[in-house]
């Protein structure tokens, strides 16, 4: 990943682009190239507490001067309510993103690189200054800026701070009952510390609010560091969450073995990494995947997002590990969850809170866990299905039984799924604005019985392997009545499409054109004859397909709204009733594939373009969704797990992409 001059030479450029670090353990960091946070989840160092979810955001950020023999510049920028300043984004020469971010400022004949990276067996954030070119010495003062609050909110008040006097060269922060800590190094340990505290007031996060009533927030300076620089020096700093010291000598090792560990787990992942697109999405691919030294690998639904989600992990699973050779952590990420469900009598909760407590009322998590233990199945052989068949079955037993917590039950009648549980977490379009649903659905739900019919035919596999052959058995007749039905109440011969929801109770069918039909022939198991689906897979191609996405409505529908502007209400209604999101092509594409197995060549077509996103928003990421009408802006989380996962899975399952191929 490479940025030059002409891609980030204005503050509008440069801000359009955000990087990411971490560290694997749940700690991460962002800003933007132009080095101004836009976001109140953006910070160097944004601490996760260990056995929770939450983040909090201790170092906002920092602030450098560079002096000269005759002159300061000021290289960091910042947005107010009325000013940018300063705008050291003027003196932003280049970007490179391998092995971490790394920006080249350059004054005249002064080339100064700045680098940050996250340890992988230590703790904190360290940035790396480098002193490539100068005809004469320089003054460097490094100015950290606290915040220490959550990523979600922002505090009203400004709070008390203090920070101590430097105890071996460590400056530790107090604020809101949360200690930070900073520290400066250079070889010849000629690096000091000045005390001159400052609040950095109403700097705005323009990515949130709107510009009628932009979010603002205050950062705290207990002072800065300063050390003299001549051309070859290198200068450290550590902002961490603990008073911890590492000698300079530790922290070019950290560096080195954060850089080996990025090249190791690209030489030897299966794909072809030749393909540049794909190198940049496997590094954001660990940022998604992360592991607690003790607790069980995660996989975060994006970020800032940062949740964990049940639906997130098991769509985005197969292309996160599974095509990424991370299958010791695909496995524990499957047994954490199945854990989970099994301390309630196998229901699958649908997240976990930010103390990890787990939340229910999805209906199709379960089924979306059994279809991610298919996808590890056909990786890594049947033997880990076989060995939590128990815990499996009885998740899929709820479904037959049908608990008010589940909210859904099967048809006796018709052993389809029937949907009764109303409330806003039931499915993946739920939601609502002043308590009117986003998109109103009722009865039998296409895409969850897609995903049930799928999880029906791989339980009875499982229960064949496991060798309870009366599952099995019983499986494989559900399944038949499950398809035989699924055709005949969801086929809409009229639009040749299906009906995305139809109520047994009163009869009413819902015919708009969304994409959920699509799950109905890009799963393993397709519910859906061949014949029938090439007209789906024509209809949702005709009609939802845009250049990042599938829109979720079609754009003829009179609730149809193809871009995420105005007030915050209509930027929500949007979100699923016109908006375009990228898993949902991954699946479009699986199906198309399957139909054109020969056809490699436009399935590239749908993928290439994310080439160019890569280079804006999370640099190497995808975003969760993009507008449904030109200019096709993204949305929502800016790395996305389901976007990035699923064309991770796309590549290399559907398009071939190994070092083999």
């Amino acid at each position: 990943m490479y940025l030059g001059k002409a891609d980030v030479n204005t503050y509008d450029k440069g801000v359009e682009r955000e990087f990411l670090i971490s560290n694997g353990t749940g700690d991460y960091g962002s800003s933007t190239v132009a080095g101004s946070n836009t976001r109140k989840e953006h910070g160097l160092l944004v601490s996760r507490e260990r056995g929770t979810a939450q983040h909090i955001v201790l170092i906002g950020k920092v602030e450098e001067t560079l002096h000269t023999r005759d002159k300061k510049y000021q290289l960091s920028t910042n947005r107010y309510k009325d000013i940018i300043y300063p705008d050291g984004y003027r003196y932003v020469q280049e970007y490179q993103g391998r092995p971490f971010p790394s920006v080249l400022f350059v004054i005249h004949s002064v080339f100064l690189k700045k680098s940050i990276f996250m340890p992988q067996s230590g703790s904190g954030t360290i940035i790396k200054y480098e002193l490539l070119a100068s005809p004469e010495s320089v003054c460097l003062d490094v100015r950290p800026l606290a915040a220490h609050r959550d990523n979600k909110s922002v505090p009203a008040d400004k709070a008390k701070f203090e920070s101590s006097s430097p105890q071996d060269g460590v400056v530790s922060v107090k604020g809101r009952g949360i200690i930070s800590h900073v520290s400066i190094s250079k070889k010849d340990g000629s690096a000091r510390w000045t005390d001159k505290p400052l609040w950095f007031d109403n700097i705005v996060y323009e990515k949130n609010g709107s510009s009628d009533a932009p979010l603002t927030d205050s950062l705290w300076s207990p002072g800065f560091g300063s050390v003299t620089m001549e051309e070859g020096d290198v200068v450290y700093v550590l902002l961490s969450a603990e008073p911890t010291t590492y000698t300079v000598e530790e922290m070019e090792a950290f560096e080195k073995e954060a850089a080996d560990k990025l090249a190791d787990f690209v030489k030897h992942v299966s794909i072809d990494t030749n393909h540049h697109l794909i190198r940049d999405m496997l590094q954001a691919s660990g940022h998604l995947v992360e592991s607690q030294r003790g607790d069980a690998p995660t996989i975060f639904s994006g970020f800032p997002s940062a949740a964990r989600r049940a639906r997130e992990t098991f769509i985005s699973l197969p292309g996160l590990t599974l095509a990424t050779e991370r299958t010791e952590a695909a496995r524990g990420i499957l047994d954490d969850w199945l854990a989970a469900a099994a301390k309630s009598n196998g229901l699958m909760p649908y997240a976990q809170d930010s103390e990890g407590k787990p939340i229910f009322g999805d209906i199709d998590a379960g089924l979306w866990f059994l279809y991610a233990v298919d996808k590890y199945s056909a990786k890594c052989g049947i033997d880990y299905a076989v060995n939590r068949y128990k815990d499996m079955k009885a998740l899929l037993d709820l479904y037959f039984a049908g608990p008010k917590e589940l909210g859904a039950v099967c048809d006796e009648g018709s052993k389809l799924l029937k949907y009764f549980n109303k409330t806003e977490t039931c499915h993946w379009m739920s939601g609502d604005v002043a308590g009117e649903p986003l998109v109103y659905r009722s009865g039998y739900l296409a895409e969850v019985n897609s995903l049930w019919y799928n999880a029906l035919c791989f339980m009875r596999e499982a229960a064949a392997a496991a060798g309870d052959s009366e599952a099995s058995s019983s499986y494989e007749n559900t399944a038949r009545e499950c398809r035989e039905s699924f055709e005949r109440v969801f086929w809409n011969g009229g639009k040749k499409y299906l009906f995305d929801w139809v109520d047994p109770e009163d009869g009413t069918k819902d015919d708009s054109i969304r994409p959920n039909a699509i799950l109905s022939i890009s799963l393993p198991h397709p519910v859906l004859s061949d014949e029938k689906g090439r007209v789906v897979l024509a209809t949702c191609w005709n009609e939802l397909y845009t250049t990042y996405g599938l829109r979720t409505l079609d754009p003829h529908h009179e609730k149809f709204k193809g871009r995420a502007e105005g007030r915050p209400d209509q930027r929500e209604k949007a979100r699923l009733r016109g908006m375009a999101w990228p898993w949902l092509l991954c699946q479009f594409i699986t199906a198309y594939m399957r139909y054109n197995p020969d056809s490699r060549e436009i399935g590239w077509s749908f993928v290439r373009p994310f080439s160019s996103h890569l280079r804006r928003g999370c640099l190497g990421g995808v975003a969760e969704y993009f507008d449904g009408m030109m200019p096709y802006l993204p949305n929502g989380d800016v790395l996305s797990a389901v976007s990035l996962g699923e064309l991770l899975r796309v590549m290399c399952d559907d398009m071939n992409v190994s070092k083999q191929s």
